[in-house]
This record gives C-alpha cells, structure tokens and sequence, in this order.
C-alpha cells in the first residue's frame, strides 16, 4: 500500500483572524453549505430558534443550503480584524478546510489551493498526517459525493 503524498505533515497553519482569506469574499462569492443538525448548532450557539436562523442566516442554493453572504461576499459570520463569530459552531466545511477530498487528491491540487489560502506553506507551518486524515474523512463522511456545485 503506497503512503499518502501528505505523509509525514503537509505544510499548513490557520493564519487566523489576521487572514480571514476562506470566510471572506476577497475571492469572490461562495458557498457555506450546512445541513440540519449544523443549522441547529449554529442555532443553539446563537440563542435562536432554528426558524430564527434559518430566516436570517441561510439561503438556498440550487437546491441545497448555504449560510448567507454580505453584500461583499464575506460570510454572514465573518468580521474582518476579529474572525468567525461562531468559531466554536462552525460547519464541517469550515472546521476542514483546506483538507477537502478534491484539494488533497493529488500534490498538484494541494499547489494549486496555495495560490488562494496563505496558510499553505506559511513560514513554521506543519498539520501532521493524522490529523489531516481525520480532517479528510470528516469531510469525506459530510461530502460523499463531493460538495454541491453553487
């Protein structure tokens, strides 16, 4: 059995608030996909009903659900200098990111997401592989079928 192209570690830290470059809308819209029991965390975290949240913070996307972006693409949640807002409820695609089956599908992919996520290959970074693997199947077990095309 060959060894993952990510084995030992791959080069990544979270730049945190200081970047925000995934939450915020410096790339363009996106999409937040959430599903039930994320929309009720994020509820609950809130102080909301899930009706009250689902109303204010979630939209549809060809058929699927997506939190809302402000009128400049950055999450709903996202404050620029401070953060998510809901750092401790935040979906699996966020708690993932960058370790998403398609961009840890080959080296060239991982390259390729470099260009738009500072935190790969930041100075002094290193995510090991174990914890990478579990990243990639939490997202694998959330997206079997790859995530949905906004």
């Amino acid at each position: 059995m060959s060894v993952p192209w990510f084995h030992p570690a791959v080069p990544f830290r979270c730049l945190g608030p200081e970047c925000g470059d995934c939450c915020s809308g410096k790339h363009g819209p996106g999409a937040v996909w959430v599903n039930d029991s994320e929309i009720e965390a994020l509820a609950a975290h809130l102080g909301l009903s899930v009706a009250e949240f689902t109303l204010q913070h979630v939209r549809a996307v060809n058929g699927h659900l997506s939190l809302r972006e402000k009128p400049n693409f950055d999450c709903t949640f996202y404050e620029a200098g401070k953060g998510c807002t809901v750092y401790a409820a935040r979906p699996s695609q966020c708690r993932t990111y960058p370790f998403w089956s398609k961009v840890m599908a080959a080296k060239w992919k991982w390259d390729s997401e470099a260009e738009v996520c500072p935190g790969i290959g930041a100075e002094g970074a290193s995510t090991p592989a174990s914890e990478v693997e579990g990243l990639l199947a939490e997202d694998q077990a959330r997206f079997p079928d790859g995530r949905p095309s906004k």
